[in-house]
């Protein structure tokens, strides 16, 4: 399932995949104006889809934020 976000006004996909156990895997895409950039993905299957969608939503948090630092202010 991919789920459409923002964080802090960057546009962010997260999707999220069914294993055939049951559990869930997840991972986050940056949307910029060329298309999309893998931030990260799941490295541990997760026991629900919400789950498995926050931690996306984390990586993609700890990625955008690493980027906002090392611009700095505007």
């Amino acid at each position: 399932m991919e789920y459409e976000e923002t964080y802090h006004g960057e546009r962010i996909v997260v999707t999220t995949l069914q294993r055939p156990d049951g559990t869930w895997d997840s991972k986050a895409e940056w949307v910029t104006a060329g298309g999309k950039i893998l931030l990260g993905q799941t490295k541990e299957a997760r026991s629900t889809e919400e789950a498995a969608r926050t931690a996306a939503r984390s990586i993609a948090a700890a990625a955008i934020d690493r980027t906002r630092i090392s611009t700095g202010k505007p």
